[in-house]
C-alpha cells in the first residue's frame, strides 16, 4: 500500500511532526510505503520519500500540494490537521478545502484526516469548518471517544465517517531512572516531579509553582521539581507566560530544589528529561488530548492530571495516575505530596503505565489500526467503482 502523508515533519519542533514521524515509522515497518508531503522546514537533505513543498507564505501552496500528491499516485492520502499548520493570514486554514475538494471530485483515492485539536464543544466556525471537511473526506480520525461522541451535537448531524484511534506512544522496557536524574544534576535518590511541554497558559504550570514551597516542606528534603519546555516561536502569549513562570520560580524559598530546563527539545532530549521524573504533573486548564500524557506512560511515569476532557479518559483507562478536579488546587497539591511520598503506589502506577502502552497504544498497535482503516476505505472505494 502506498500512503501519501500530509503533515509537519522533523526537524520542525512540533508535536504533530513528532507524532507523524513515530506513526509513519511504524507503518513503514509494517511493510507499507509512505510518501511524506510536508512544510518547507521539514525533512533533511537526502531523506527519502519526504517532499518539503508546503510554503504557507505562498498563495499557491494549496495548488502545489494538490499537484504533488496527485503526481505520487497514492492508494490513499492522510492529512494531519491542526489549524496552525495550514492557516495563511486570517483564512482559517480554508486553503486546504481546494485540494481536498479536487481529490474528492477525481475520486482516485480515499482521503483521511486526523484532527489533533477537537474539544467537546466547538466554536461555531470550527464546527462549520469540520462539517465541510467531513462531507469531503472518507474518514475523520480523533484520538478520544468523547470527541467522537460530541461530533453530532457540534455538526448538527450524524457523522458516520468518524473513527477513534488513540494517540500512540513508544513502548519502552522498564528501566532504572537514576542515571537520567544524575544527567540533569540530581541525585539518584531524589524524588522528581515534572512539568514538561510548551509554556502555554492552558498548561496551568503556575498552580504547582505557586505552591512549591508548601510541597517541598511536606514532601521532604529529597523532593525536586523540573520545569522543562519553552515558548513557541512568535507566540507573544507564550512568551509572557514563560516570563511569568520564571518569575515565580525565582521568588520561591526553595528555588534551589527546582531545575529549569529551557529549550525546544529533540525527541531524544525530551525522552531523557521525562525518564528522570518519578511523577508527571499535568495541571491543565484546557486541552483536547495530550501527547505529553502518552509519552509519560511510555516512560512508565505516573501522572497527576486535572479531569479535563482529553486527560481524564486516558488516566482512567490506564489506571496509571490520579485525576483531580480542574478547580481543586488543594486536591492537586495534596495528590502530589501523597504520591511522591508513596513509593509503593508510584511503582504500581508505573507498572500499569508500561502495560497500558504495550497492550493498547504502542505505535505498532496504533499503526495496525490505521492500516486496517486504510484497507477498509480502499475496498469500499473499489466496490463503489
Amino acid at each position: 500500500m502506498k500512503i501519501a502523508w500530509v503533515s509537519s515533519w522533523p526537524p520542525r519542533h512540533c508535536g504533530i511532526a513528532t507524532y507523524s514521524c513515530d506513526l509513519v515509522t511504524a507503518i513503514r515497518n509494517a511493510g507499507h510505503r509512505v510518501e511524506v508531503v510536508c512544510h518547507t522546514d521539514g525533512g533533511t537533505p537526502g531523506e527519502e520519500d519526504v517532499h518539503p513543498i508546503i510554503d504557507i507564505n505562498s498563495p499557491l501552496w494549496a495548488d502545489k500540494l494538490y499537484r504533488t500528491i496527485s503526481s505520487l499516485r497514492p492508494d490513499i492520502v492522510h492529512i494531519q490537521h491542526e489549524f496552525g499548520l495550514y492557516r495563511r493570514g486570517n483564512d482559517f486554514a480554508t486553503g486546504l478545502f481546494s485540494p481536498i475538494f479536487q481529490w474528492r471530485i477525481k475520486g482516485a483515492f480515499p482521503i483521511v484526516i486526523t484532527y489533533h485539536s477537537v474539544y467537546g464543544k466547538l466554536r461555531q466556525k470550527v464546527a462549520l469548518y469540520m462539517d465541510v471537511v467531513q462531507k469531503l473526506v472518507d474518514a475523520g480520525i480523533v484520538h478520544e471517544l468523547y470527541q467522537c461522541v460530541h461530533f453530532p451535537t457540534n455538526l448538527g448531524r450524524a457523522a458516520r465517517n468518524v473513527y477513534v484511534i488513540p494517540h500512540g506512544a513508544k513502548y519502552i522496557r522498564p528501566y532504572p531512572n537514576a542515571r537520567f536524574k544524575e544527567r540533569i544534576g540530581f541525585k539518584a535518590d531524589h524524588k522528581v516531579l515534572g512539568l514538561l511541554g510548551w509554556f502555554d497558559p492552558n498548561k496551568g504550570f503556575e498552580k504547582v509553582l505557586d505552591s512549591w514551597d508548601y510541597i517541598a516542606e511536606r514532601a521532604g528534603p529529597s523532593t525536586r521539581l523540573v520545569l522543562a519546555g519553552d515558548e513557541r516561536d512568535g507566540s507573544r502569549r507564550q512568551k509572557r507566560y514563560k516570563e511569568k513562570l520564571i518569575n515565580i520560580v525565582n521568588s520561591r524559598r526553595y528555588r534551589d530544589r527546582i531545575k529549569v530546563i529551557l529549550g525546544k527539545f529533540s525527541p531524544e532530549e525530551y525522552e531523557d528529561i521525562l525518564k528522570s521524573f518519578d511523577v508527571m504533573v499535568l495541571p491543565y486548564k484546557r486541552g483536547s488530548q495530550s501527547g505529553n500524557l502518552a509519552h509519560s506512560f511510555a516512560c512508565g511515569v505516573p501522572a497527576i492530571a486535572t479531569g479535563i476532557e482529553g486527560l481524564k479518559e486516558e488516566v482512567e483507562k490506564s489506571g496509571a495516575g490520579i485525576i483531580v478536579s480542574p478547580r481543586d488546587n488543594d486536591g492537586l497539591i495534596g495528590s502530589i505530596i501523597m504520591l511522591i511520598k508513596d513509593s509503593e503506589l508510584t511503582s504500581r502506577f508505573s507498572k500499569r503505565a508500561f502495560r497500558y502502552v504495550k497492550s493498547k497504544i504502542s505505535w505498532e498497535c496504533v499503526a495496525q489500526r490505521h492500516i486496517e482503516l486504510y484497507r477498509k476505505l480502499i475496498k469500499d472505494r473499489e466496490e463503489k467503482q
